[in-house]
């Protein structure tokens, strides 16, 4: 398989997508970047999938490239790399960055080999539209004393991975990539530099003297505490640096006079607002001060900026990150005379009105996320209220231009859906059907979802339980977990996801609250979700003796972040062979020799048969696993795909194709097929017997 051309290239212009830039940044590395690891989800899942279409290329040059079982796992081969002169990386979501937080806490204060480096991604969602809470990672690595670096253009998160890079190396510490959805979905046009491989590669190792380890990086007190002192020469240098590198730089005025307004933004702030300035006819009419690197902040240059403008607006999605640490610092650098005149004339999550100057108002906004539109209406009656902007701007295009988002503000979509969804208020006759997220057509989850609704449903009845179990009526409780059954939150099926505590800890949930309920209870895990960290809760209820039934649904492949592979598939994420480790015989082996461990395997395609093992098996007493053996549809059809398009090559044409098709003379519109399922697959027909339930073979 040929390397992508983009990939290769060293001028010119080419096109990529965000995770790409990511990679190819990596590439750009000069000395190369040896190990490139992390854990998928979103908005850097795709970065694993990149990995793996140039995996010629990486094996050509002996670059490791692996997906770890979890985040922390990944940050501990980022450390352990450091034993050397290498380069690693490692990616995941927001979310992984707590999960990592203990590796990282060392791994930082440690610092990279003299000659090494290591940069942590990681992929936050502003808006919180994919992402399980509102995340800004900034925090947590000012928590772990790791510099942050937020790029704000596609050329930016590509070229800032090797400055990244040079900051890790030469100021000791590991370095914060914070990369949104915006960039990490989207990408752009950007000029590609010189590859560079690493001399030091799976095909020429080197053999490590370890009587010449540095031992004072293994911490533990009493070396911690003097690792510490050195934190703050550490910042001072990663300052220096990311000054030297453009990372933090000030983007001047075209008057030379001071300007009655200047503005400090990090991330996709500058690119946002250098739009609506250019929209309405100030560009370059006020100077900016982009601080790729909010923390440790450059104080000095906030100084040098202050004295370029009357008043600064700092802009920055999320929570005051960059606006709380100038103002620290600014007190903690600075005299306070002068620092209390610089932080009086900053604004940033509140806004003055200018005709006031003991007046503020609401500013960027600290939840959710920023665009265009919604910085225009922050920042163009900042503008309007300056009287030193001449009249004929603050009437023409920037009046213009309010006007145009207030008519376009008055139109609201009404979302029509049930009870259970939010709904929209209207003031215009625009609607829009409510299609919560779901399980794709097919999806194998569905056959255990539907299954457990009707045995819910079952259990809870007097009458069923009696003539059935000789017992009283069950109220069945199921924690929650994270994979793509996460979304059995949405109707019909809400109630088989009662809680939720994050990837892999449904069983842990349930621990906390079995020992004083008489419930049965579930939890459902997926395949890569027990490689994660699922596998750790199974052990934990055995030993604290829980009432819990585990439904594993086992379909091939970490399907939650785009179909990456795992320890229970055949091939790495570079497609090479790895040893297959089998779900059963790992639950198996947690028995040990006391206790009462019932597992069970088997394909829910078979309705009748699976209702029946779940029934029984929920109903006994312990600790039970039923692992749900039935491949992804996606991957599945893709497999069907391609060998139907090897049959035609061969014979012309396709011998047989199957469909499942539903029977009208039969539908009475009952509805009970999506009610129990919400499938797309299904749509609604006329007919000449009325409205039937039809598939949609789209």
């Amino acid at each position: 398989m040929k390397v992508d051309p983009r990939f290769l290239a060293n001028e010119g212009r080419e096109v990529f997508g965000g995770n790409e830039l990511l990679v190819k940044g990596c590439l750009e590395v000069p000395g190369g970047v040896h190990l490139y690891t992390g854990y998928p989800g979103s908005p850097v899942a795709t970065f694993f999938d990149t990995l793996g279409s140039i995996k010629n290329l990486l094996n050509k040059h002996g670059i490791r490239a692996m997906q770890a079982n979890n985040e922390a796992l990944s940050v501990a081969a980022v450390n352990g790399s450091q034993m050397a002169p290498l380069r690693a990386i490692t990616a995941f979501k927001s979310v992984g960055l707590h999960v990592a937080a203990d590796a990282l806490a060392l791994g930082n204060l440690a610092g990279p080999h003299p000659d090494g480096g290591a940069v942590i991604v990681c992929g936050d969602d502003p808006w919180c539209d994919s992402t399980q809470v509102p995340a800004d990672s900034r925090f947590l690595c000012e928590h772990l004393r790791m510099p942050v670096i937020e790029p704000g253009t596609a050329q930016e998160m590509k070229d800032w991975i090797a400055a990244s890079f040079a900051i890790s190396q030469r100021a000791q510490l590991y370095i914060g990539y914070i990369v949104t959805t915006t960039l990490a979905d989207g990408g752009g046009s950007v000029t590609p530099r010189a590859n560079h491989y690493p001399e030091i590669n799976m095909h020429q190792r080197l053999t490590l003297e370890s009587d010449k380890i540095d031992l004072q990086r293994v911490l533990l007190p009493p070396k911690t505490v003097y690792r510490e002192l050195g934190i703050a020469s550490r910042h001072a240098t990663a300052v220096t640096v990311a000054r030297e590198l453009g990372v933090n730089r000030i983007i001047r005025a075209k008057a030379q006079a001071a300007a009655p307004i200047g503005f400090i933004t990090t991330g996709m702030s500058r690119a946002y607002l250098e739009q609506i300035l250019n929209d309405v006819g100030l560009a370059q009419a006020f100077p900016i001060l982009n601080m790729g690197m909010p923390y440790p902040c450059d104080i000095e240059l906030v100084r040098q900026f202050s004295g370029m403008c009357q008043t600064m607006i700092v802009i920055e999605e999320r929570r005051s990150f960059l606006e709380k640490n100038i103002r620290d610092g600014l007190f903690k650098e600075l005299p306070p005379n002068v620092a209390s005149d610089i932080a009086g004339r900053m604004c940033g999550k509140m806004f003055p009105t200018f005709k006031n100057v003991n007046e503020m108002r609401p500013g960027i906004p600290e939840t959710r996320g920023l665009n265009p539109s919604v910085l225009a209406q922050l920042i163009l009656p900042l503008l309007q209220s300056c009287e030193e902007i001449p009249y004929e701007k603050r009437n023409g295009k920037l009046t213009e231009a309010l006007n145009l988002i207030k008519e376009t503000g008055k139109r609201k979509l009404e979302v029509l859906g049930n009870a259970a969804a939010v709904t929209l208020s209207a003031v215009s006759d625009d609607k829009i059907n409510l299609r919560l997220a779901t399980f794709c057509p097919g999806c194998p989850h569905r056959d255990s979802s539907a299954a457990l609704l009707e045995l819910r449903k079952n259990l809870a009845d007097p009458k069923y339980m009696q003539r059935w179990h000789k017992r009283g009526p069950v109220d069945l409780v199921a924690h929650g977990d994270t994979g793509c059954y996460t979304m059995l939150m949405f109707t019909p099926t809400e109630q088989l996801m009662h809680n939720y505590s994050g990837m892999g800890l449904g069983g842990g949930t349930g621990s906390g609250i079995d020992p004083f309920i008489k419930n049965k209870q579930i939890v459902f895990m997926g395949d890569g979700t027990f490689f994660h960290s699922g596998a750790v809760a199974i052990s934990h209820a055995i030993k604290s003796g829980q009432d819990l039934t585990f439904i594993i649904l086992e379909n091939g492949t970490t399907a939650m972040t785009g179909h990456q592979e795992h320890p229970g598939t055949e091939l790495d994420v570079l497609g090479n062979d790895t040893p297959l480790q089998r779900i059963d015989n790992i639950v198996r082996a947690m028995k040990g020799s006391v206790g009462d461990l019932h597992v069970v395997k088997m394909s829910p395609a078979d309705r009748d048969k699976y209702y029946n093992v779940l029934e029984r098996t929920i109903l006994r007493d312990g600790v039970k696993v039923i692992i749900a053996d039935k491949e992804c549809a996606i991957t599945y059809f893709r497999r069907k795909g391609k060998e139907e398009r090897a049959e035609i090559k061969k014979h012309g044409f396709l011998p047989t194709k199957s469909h499942m098709n539903v029977t009208h003379e039969v539908c009475e519109h009952c509805l009970e097929c999506t009610k129990q399922t919400a499938c797309p697959g299904l749509t609604v027909i006329d007919t000449d017997y009325g409205k039937k339930i039809d598939t949609d073979l789209t």
